[in-house]
């Protein structure tokens, strides 16, 4: 590979780091155009489309490419991973079982074991896919991956000891994992203890704010009673994200209950228009305006 390929390839890279994915992937057009058998080039544009989340476009011309080069194990890799994304669990599966069969390197080895048991567990194995992760946690301890993925699997089937172990083990190894405290406040809260959750939830909060994860706190705030503590949450995760359906639900929920209907019934409108369909969301707005209208009534006389 010469100098010049390399200058383009660490272009698209440096784009890519900057989330700029459109100049990314133009950068690899060019590349590609320019020089058609260089497929780093070709990984490289797949890692643009899939940064973007132009998923299906990425599918397609992986699907293709691996008609051209059906050996080449990255884009074999990289099947794998959109297999898993939409859900194609036994092809994952087929593919998977196939590549780790000529593993390079034990990087490689710990990527395809995890997407084989994100398919066994997405086609309804989750003893399968515990029993592989462990495998993958014998030969790599330190797999945060595989922690937070057995985590979560326990805390899908009610097995809520196994799942606080082994969340709490990943916090010994990453006290600064992006999801591992939110996932302890969802399970606190399921369990119905509330200061534990509110704690995990507000430590998820400090390292990576996103408004689902103040949604979470916000209702966990409003069930211990923290009405104005929950509002606030609330209304912080709904300027982060307008569009966060749940927690404009959540909001005019609170609203009712503190009997304040006119905020309740402005929350309810506006999430009539985000999901029009929602018969919950009618029945709510016609109980609010029912209220505003009762009120106003009230006052009048």
């Amino acid at each position: 590979m010469d100098q010049t390929v390399k200058s383009r390839i660490t272009r698209i890279q440096l784009a890519l780091e900057n989330n700029e994915w459109l100049k990314a992937f133009h950068l690899a057009e060019s590349g590609i155009s320019d020089e058609p058998t260089i497929l780093p080039f070709r990984y490289l544009m797949i890692d643009a489309l899939i940064q973007g989340g132009r998923f299906d476009e990425a599918a397609k011309k992986i699907a293709l490419w691996r008609k051209e080069w059906p050996k080449d194990r990255k884009l074999g890799i990289y099947a794998l991973h959109l297999h898993i994304y939409f859900k194609k669990f036994d092809e994952a599966e087929r593919l998977g079982e196939t590549l780790l069969e000529g593993a390079q390197n034990i990087v490689e080895k710990r990527d395809i074991t995890l997407h084989l048991a994100f398919a066994a567990h997405g086609k309804g194995n989750p003893r399968g896919a515990i029993l592989l992760l462990n495998d993958l946690l014998s030969e790599d301890p330190l797999n945060t991956d595989a922690y937070e993925t057995i985590g979560k699997i326990y805390f899908e089937n009610a097995r809520f000891e196994e799942a606080e172990r082994y969340l709490l083990a990943l916090t010994d190894i990453d006290p600064l994992h992006p999801r591992v405290h939110q996932l302890l406040g969802l399970l606190y809260s399921e369990q119905g203890k509330w200061d534990e959750a509110i704690m995990e939830l507000e430590e998820a909060v400090e390292i990576e704010p996103s408004d689902e994860t103040m949604r979470e706190l916000g209702w966990t705030l409003n069930m211990v009673g923290d009405k104005d503590g929950a509002i606030s949450v609330l209304e912080e995760a709904l300027d982060m994200n307008p569009l966060n359906l749940q927690a404009r639900i959540d909001l005019g929920t609170i609203f009712m209950d503190q009997e304040n209907y006119e905020r309740a019934l402005a929350e309810w409108k506006i999430a009539q228009t985000q999901d029009p369909g929602n018969t919950a969301i009618k029945s709510n707005m016609e109980k609010a305006r029912e209220k505003v209208e009762k009120d106003r009534t009230i006052s009048r006389h």
